[in-house]
């Protein structure tokens, strides 16, 4: 079998303004979600007086948990269709949102205005372009406040890759099912992912592409941006990233 085309489009534009990417990309649960947000509270150290942004903020669940904390949290997202997902559940829960619709590669916010910046939930690397990747990081780094921090939650590509390529069948929340293939392209560093109807491969109804990104590789542009990394992790516990563990969190400050 002959190895299938890159993805070579803006994907993500398309994805998640589809209601079935909150099932297709596998959301953690609440209970995930609570347990992300007690590590976020210890790895950066938040205070009350923080200002905060959830930059590639989805439909809130972080967002949310910060919220029911007491912190103060501005978010941002390029998918209108998350945005309003996220206004319902703030809304719903009491708390006014606070959501910014935009691109994270071109943040609009003053530079050095926040003191803690997130990108979570593996939301970096969606750029095709390299340059628009370290923009990400390099607007973190802008608007952050001398002595402000960042933490980045991305994919380890060497755990990745050894799952790519593979075929999961995945059922929808209204129960339509979808066969999900994977496969790693290795001159590219890039992990493309498609769904198909099972019974009819070749049409692809949902497609999605991110640059994987090595530790060495991902701390020399983290540093280059200007930002100093205090730790590398393996989960939200804190514990070592030693090169097996599925998540890769880097915790970082700008001097």
């Amino acid at each position: 079998m002959s190895e299938p085309k890159p993805i070579r489009d803006n994907w993500w534009r398309r994805f998640f303004e589809s209601d079935e990417s909150l099932d297709l990309s596998f959301f953690p649960d609440e209970r995930e979600t609570a347990r992300e947000i007690r590590g976020l509270e210890k790895l950066l150290a938040l205070q009350p007086s923080d200002l905060i942004a959830d930059v590639c903020c989805g439909y809130g669940r972080h967002t949310l948990g910060l919220l029911e904390k007491g912190y103060q949290v501005v978010s941002l997202d390029a998918s209108e269709m998350m945005l309003r997902g996220a206004a319902k559940v703030l809304q719903a829960s009491g708390h006014a949102s606070r959501l910014v619709r935009g691109d994270a590669a071109a943040l609009p916010f003053r530079s050095e205005s926040l003191d803690v910046v997130v990108n979570l939930f593996n939301s970096f690397g969606y750029f095709l372009e390299e340059g628009q990747n370290v923009a990400v990081l390099r607007e973190a780094a802008r608007i952050l406040k001398p002595g402000g921090r960042f933490l980045l939650d991305t994919r380890n590509r060497q755990y990745q890759i050894l799952y790519a390529p593979y075929h999961q069948l995945v059922t929808t929340s209204d129960d339509k099912q979808y066969l999900m293939r994977c496969h790693y392209h290795r001159e590219l560093r890039r992990l493309d992912s498609r769904w198909s109807l099972p019974e009819d491969p070749d049409t692809i109804i949902h497609e999605a592409s991110i640059r994987l990104y090595g530790v060495e590789e991902l701390q020399e542009l983290i540093t280059g941006v200007g930002l100093e990394v205090k730790g590398i992790y393996g989960d939200y516990l804190g514990e070592d990233f030693e090169g097996w563990q599925r998540q890769l969190l880097f915790v970082c400050r700008k001097n």
